[in-house]
C-alpha cells in the first residue's frame, strides 16, 4: 500500500464528512379555542384528570409540569394566574393515541441515529490515533532511510579509496566487515519500518473504508428519520377547548420534560384567553422549534405584552 493511495482514501474521507446531516422539526398549528373562563379577574383553578399509563409520566410529575407553566405566566404579569385543585375548573389530561405511539418511534429512531453517530466517532478517533502513529513512523522511517543511505556511500566511498591506493590492510579489512555489518542491521531495521508502515496504512485504509461505509449508513438513518418524522406527517401535541364545566388541556404528545413544559404553557397561554403570535419564538406561536427552551423556558416580547394586554 503506497502513500499516494493512503492519500487518495483521506481525501474520500474528507468529501464524505463535508457532507454534514441534520434533523427537521415541524409542529402542525393546533385547535385555537379563545377561553371564555375571564383568567385575568382572578386565578384559574386546574385539575389532573386521565393519565394514560402509556406515556410514563405520574400525576405528581404532570403537577410540577403544570406549575412550570402556572409560573411562566404569573411571573409575566407578578400575580398568579392559576393554581391546583382537585376540583379545578380546567381538567388536565393526557390521552394516548397515534401521535405519542409516532413520538415514541421518532425517540427510538433517535437514539439509534446516536448511537450510530457514537460508534462512527469511535472509529474516527481509532482512526485518528493509527494516522498520528502513522505520520510519527514515517518520519522515523525517514530519518533511519537517510541515515542508512548515508552510511552505505560513505562505506561505499571508503572502500573505493582504498582499492585505489593498493587495497586494505588486515586491519581495514576488520574495519570494513564491522562497518558493513553494521550498515546491513541498518538496512534490516530500515526494511522492518518499511514493513510496520506498510501494516499501518493498510490499517489506516481499513478505517477509512469503515468511516464512509459508516457515515453512509448513518446518512441513510437521517433520511429515513426526515422521510418519516418532518413535515406534514407531524401532529398537534396538545389542544385546549372550553366545556360547560370550565376547560380542557387534552396532551397528545411531547418528547421530553421540557417538550411538554412549552406544550402546558402553550395551552395554559389559551386557557388564559391568548391567541397565536406571530413571531416563532414565542411560547404562543402556532408552531414549535424556535422558542428559547435552554436552560429555561422564556417567554418572548410578544408572550409578554400578550398577557400584559390581557390582563391590564
Amino acid at each position: 500500500m503506497t502513500l499516494n493511495n493512503l492519500l487518495k482514501y483521506l481525501l474520500v474521507l474528507i468529501i464524505i464528512l463535508l457532507a454534514g446531516w441534520y434533523f427537521m422539526t415541524y409542529e402542525k398549528v393546533d385547535r385555537t379555542v379563545e377561553s371564555d373562563l375571564g383568567a385575568c379577574n382572578e386565578p384559574l383553578s386546574y385539575r389532573i384528570g386521565e393519565i394514560d399509563s402509556r406515556f410514563g409520566i405520574s400525576e405528581e410529575e404532570v403537577k410540577e409540569a403544570m406549575q412550570m407553566a402556572v409560573s411562566l405566566w404569573s411571573d409575566a404579569i407578578d400575580r398568579p394566574v392559576a393554581f391546583y385543585t382537585e376540583d379545578g375548573n380546567i381538567d388536565v389530561r393526557f390521552v394516548y393515541d397515534e401521535r405519542q405511539e409516532m413520538i415514541v418511534g421518532e425517540m427510538r429512531f433517535r437514539e439509534q441515529i446516536e448511537s450510530e453517530q457514537i460508534r462512527t466517532d469511535q472509529i474516527q478517533r481509532e482512526y485518528e490515533t493509527r494516522r498520528e502513529r502513522f505520520e510519527q513512523k514515517s518520519s522515523e522511517y525517514e530519518r533511519l532511510a537517510s541515515t542508512t543511505r548515508n552510511e552505505l556511500n560513505e562505506l561505499n566511498r571508503w572502500v573505493r579509496e582504498k582499492n585505489q591506493n593498493g587495497g586494505m590492510t588486515a586491519a581495514e579489512e576488520q574495519l570494513f566487515l564491522e562497518r558493513k555489518e553494521e550498515v546491513e542491521s541498518m538496512q534490516q531495521r530500515v526494511l522492518a519500518e518499511r514493513n510496520e508502515l506498510d501494516q499501518l496504512a493498510d490499517e489506516i485504509n481499513s478505517y477509512v473504508d469503515r468511516l464512509n461505509n459508516r457515515i453512509e449508513e448513518s446518512n441513510e438513518l437521517v433520511d429515513r428519520y426526515n422521510e418519516e418524522y418532518s413535515g406534514e406527517s407531524r401532529f398537534t401535541k396538545a389542544t385546549y377547548r372550553n366545556t360547560e364545566s370550565g376547560g380542557m388541556i387534552t396532551v397528545n404528545q411531547y418528547l421530553s420534560k421540557r417538550d411538554l413544559y412549552l406544550v402546558l404553557a402553550h395551552e395554559l397561554g389559551h386557557a388564559l384567553g391568548l391567541v397565536h403570535g406571530n413571531d416563532p419564538a414565542s411560547v404562543m406561536y402556532s408552531q414549535m422549534g424556535n422558542q428559547e427552551i435552554y436552560p429555561i423556558i422564556q417567554l418572548s416580547r410578544e408572550d409578554k405584552r400578550a398577557i400584559a394586554d390581557k390582563c391590564r
